[in-house]
């Protein structure tokens, strides 16, 4: 899922895993191991730090295991067909570092956020993990963003990893909980007064809705991330493509 703003080209590195992973889904590399990064360097005229920021994107989403010595390889997950509908960071709506201001990380009330409550089944006296963020792009603000976590989940995340990674990857990496399935809901909405605020628009004016929440293998919500996004800004384009190595789409 590739989600764009028209107001910046996207990062190199975004570009180029894309194009790795629309390769890998084609089968371009047989299903087995990718160039070199030096070959990937000369191929695409950038830096070796591109590169391997490139092949992160890769395999956070699983497509791809690198190990020292070994080279970089397709995942048996990924042999068998892939959906190439873009990163996880994208999909999460967290996106990359360099482009959110996180405005405060901290466990509240669940009494807070009685929508949170309803969708994780929350009693009343638990706690939440909960994550302000505001979306930026040419330092101009274009989405507000809370995303809530499962506590028990996100406190086995160390405080130093957070911010450097999607939070779902951080969770799938330390509380060992991957996500199976993704629900997401787009609407028309309207601005409260502090996404407006944030935002710099007027209380009441017209945002796109997005939300998305994340479920483990048992149908469980772990994480659920909820956007505000002002449309002047913003443009939210999806592109599922599903293709099997050997078959066409």
């Amino acid at each position: 899922m590739a989600a764009t703003t028209t107001a910046k080209r996207r990062p190199i590195h975004r570009e180029i895993a894309d194009e790795l992973r629309q390769r890998i889904a084609a089968d371009v590399y047989h299903g087995a191991e990718l160039p070199r990064e030096l070959s990937l360097m000369e191929e695409f005229g950038v830096s070796r730090h591109t590169i391997r920021t490139a092949l992160q994107h890769l395999v956070n989403d699983g497509i791809i295991e690198r190990r020292a010595g070994s080279g970089t390889k397709v995942t048996e997950r990924a042999k068998g067909g892939i959906w190439a509908a873009g990163s996880l960071s994208n999909l999460i709506g967290e996106f990359t570092p360099d482009q959110y201001l996180t405005l405060s990380i901290r466990e509240e009330a669940i009494e807070n956020f009685p929508q949170a409550a309803a969708l994780f089944g929350l009693e009343p006296g638990s706690r939440i993990f909960h994550v302000l963020r505001i979306l930026m792009l040419n330092d101009l603000p274009y989405a507000f963003v809370n995303i809530f976590a499962l506590n028990e989940a996100a406190k086995r995340v160390p405080e130093s990893e957070l911010g450097v990674k999607p939070l779902v990857n951080l969770i799938e990496q330390y509380a060992k909980v991957r996500p199976a399935r993704v629900r997401q809901i787009a609407s028309a909405s309207s601005a409260d007064d502090q996404a407006a605020r944030q935002l710099g628009i007027k209380a009441g004016s017209a945002v796109l809705h997005l939300q998305r929440t994340y479920f483990d293998s048992d149908g469980r919500p772990f994480l659920h991330v909820d956007l505000l996004c002002r449309p002047d800004r913003y443009q939210h384009v999806m592109d599922f493509v599903h293709e099997t190595p050997g078959k066409p789409a």
